[in-house]
């Protein structure tokens, strides 16, 4: 049976492979996701250590005990915004 630290492994090799665009978009993929197993658990925790290995600073959603997937991203200058932090001309721009 697989533990939390294996899957974590796993996944962090492959989150390693990614663009931090491609790492944002898998941060967005698990939000609102309600269901929770250790294969989830070492997902989380592979997301937050490649997070703050990229130096990417993730304040608007979490710290350094809780992070929070209840907020959809975009990454701006190596910091996560939530699309509902954006300045209305900013908004006009993306969309």
């Amino acid at each position: 049976m697989k533990l939390a630290k294996d899957y974590f492994l796993e996944f962090k090799a492959e989150l390693a492979q990614l663009p931090d665009s491609g790492l944002i978009d898998r941060f967005n993929g698990a939000v609102g996701v309600r269901a929770f197993g250790v294969a989830r658990q070492g997902y989380l925790w592979a997301i937050r250590e490649e997070l703050q290995e990229r130096k990417i600073d993730f304040s608007s959603v979490g710290d350094d005990k809780v992070m929070s997937y209840k907020y959809v991203v975009f990454l701006k200058d190596k910091k996560l915004f939530r699309f509902s932090e954006l300045e209305k001309e900013e908004a006009r721009k993306r969309f």
